[in-house]
């Protein structure tokens, strides 16, 4: 295959990927960005010690000390005036594209730490097939889909989700380089990142006793010990779990599923919800195998890796322990997932091509690697077919949001207790948060030829919070869902009643995480701008959920 063709092939995933990050960032905070860094922020300037700041970026939030979020934060600020926070979103597409780098490079053999054989994948002249950028390909066309949409728009999940196992990968490449100062150091800082990134240190030093370097192992725990005093130092746990209470036969057997579950979470699909549990098993006893056959003598970068996706999916299903399978398939996890099966891919491939040598003659390597390839290609469509109206839907809650702040004092999509609303107002009047000022024009409602019927059993459960004249425009904001039912992304429409009969209009969508079944009804948010309308208008609510929908006069 022409050298041109290959990069060109490689190339699609990746332009794709970094082509809708940029188009669809946009600079406004969602749910924990506030807390973590709008509220670090507005708190900053009354920590006026070296320790006081400190202290504030040490702080735990939920599960984490999100430490580095707050830094680039902190950063952007000092370097710009004010925050953007699309910053933390291209900090992890930088992450993204490095952890692909890595991944390639790690599948080299050269200077590696251990006195292990190795070899270059294109092992015969003209054998571009196997080459080592051609079987790499479907590690591409895992990392760069977007089933993990939320980890490349999401601020913090951006920043923290993607920075922790890039860096975890860092450090283990770094240390297979004999750079183990850099690895130390880079480990240090993953473990500021997210809370998977406190394992970084201790895999070190347990990579250190495996290859028996004394003297590493010991300067490595020296630092480990404090470093993991100082991040536990005042920590609570959320969950509240007991020992007792995880070592039941009851929550190991849930344990098991949930990190099955996780690790699998890329082959998920409602209608075969046992595959993700199949796959994730598959992937622990491989990961044993890989143990037993002392794959770290091998390749130390690749196996370590694996050792930390793999525990990074128990941490999971322990914080989750209380939680259905259901809870592993979220989006900002899904980078994870896919690393997991990238990392996995490579280490079979490894195998394969090490563990007999006549196998480099035949085509069993390119049958494989070639169905692997075709299989992530499929996935990466679909799933990038899938996920668009997702992403478009996110960038339109994030401006509805922006709109409804400015306007109205409102903001959605985040928790009432974190005081959205006032926190980010108190930021942007100390100009550090200068958002794009959005005019009711840009995202007026747009007549729809809609057949509002309603499935047969099924109403709406709706409300309105906001039905007032505003410039020439009627704004309707509330919520509305088919009733007992979970919404998830609804299509929602607002009908005025005319003088030739119903108008429908589209409608901005919105999260409403200040509901109290938000777990359930956070997609049930609404935006209306109704040109040419009255409040004294008669008005209908139009809801389409999957296969359900409902309708319902509006008084």
């Amino acid at each position: 295959m022409k050298r041109w063709l290959l990069w060109g092939v490689a190339a699609i995933p990746v332009v794709y990927y970094v082509g809708m990050v940029l188009w669809y960032a946009y600079d406004f905070p969602y749910m924990d960005d506030y807390p973590v860094v709008v509220d670090f922020l507005n708190r900053l300037p009354a920590a006026e010690t070296i320790s006081a700041k400190t202290a504030l970026l040490l702080e735990q939030n939920n599960f984490h000390r999100l430490v580095l979020a707050k830094f680039i934060a902190w950063l952007n600020v000092a370097l710009t005036g004010s925050v953007d926070f699309r910053v933390m979103q291209y900090v992890g597409l930088l992450a993204l594209l490095g952890t692909s780098w890595l991944l390639y490079r790690s599948a080299e053999a050269s200077g590696s730490i251990v006195d292990a054989p190795h070899y270059q994948y294109t092992t015969e002249a003209g054998a571009e097939w196997r080459s080592a950028s051609m079987l790499q390909l479907p590690v591409l066309f895992l990392l760069f889909q977007f089933q993990g949409w939320n980890i490349a728009f999401w601020s913090i999940v951006a920043a923290s989700n993607v920075t922790a196992p890039a860096l975890a990968l860092l450090a283990f490449y770094l240390a297979n380089r004999r750079c183990e100062g850099w690895a130390i150091g880079i480990a240090l800082i993953a473990l500021f990142t997210n809370g998977n990134g406190i394992l970084v240190l201790p895999i070190l030093l347990l990579g250190w006793l495996f290859q028996r370097r004394w003297r590493w192992a010991l300067g490595t725990l020296l630092i480990t010990i404090p470093a993991l005093l100082y991040y536990f130092h005042d920590y609570q746990n959320p969950s509240a779990s007991s020992l007792s209470q995880l070592l039941s036969p009851a929550k190991l057997t849930h344990l098991l599923a949930l990190d099955t579950a996780f690790l699998g979470a890329i082959a998920y699909h409602p209608a075969v919800a046992w595959l993700p549990i199949l796959l994730g098993s598959a992937t622990i006893i491989w990961a044993t195998y890989l143990l037993l056959t002392r794959y770290d003598q091998t390749n130390p970068t690749l196996f370590w890796l694996l050792i930390f996706l793999h525990l990074t999916g128990l941490m999971l299903a322990v914080n989750r322990i209380q939680n259905d399978t259901s809870i592993v398939f979220a989006s900002r996890y899904r980078n994870i997932t896919a690393l997991h099966m990238a990392a996995t891919y490579l280490s079979v491939l490894d195998i394969m091509l090490r563990r007999d040598p006549r196998w480099r003659g035949i085509h069993l390597t390119n049958w494989f690697a070639g169905a692997v390839l075709a299989g992530t290609v499929g996935l990466w469509a679909v799933s990038n077919w899938t996920y668009l109206s997702k992403i478009e839907r996110f960038q339109e809650l994030k401006q509805t949001d922006n709109l409804l702040w400015q306007r109205y004092g409102q903001i959605r999509a985040s928790a009432p207790q974190y005081q959205p609303a006032s926190r980010l107002t108190e930021l942007a009047s100390r100009h550090i948060f200068q958002p794009e000022q959005i005019a009711l024009v840009s995202l007026a409602s747009r007549v729809v030829a809609v057949s509002p019927n309603t499935t047969p059993g099924d109403s709406l459960a709706y409300g309105i919070d906001i039905r007032r004249r505003d410039e020439d425009f009627l704004v309707v904001s509330g919520w509305a869902k088919v009733a007992g039912r979970k919404a998830n992304f609804n299509d929602t429409f607002v009908g005025v009643k005319t003088a030739t009969g119903w108008q429908y209009y589209t409608t901005l969508f919105h999260q409403r995480l200040d509901k109290e079944d938000s777990a359930n009804d956070k997609d049930t948010g609404f935006t209306a701008i109704i040109p040419a309308a009255q409040p004294t208008d008669s008005l209908a609510i139009f809801v389409r959920s999957g296969k359900y929908t409902a309708k319902q006069m509006v008084r």
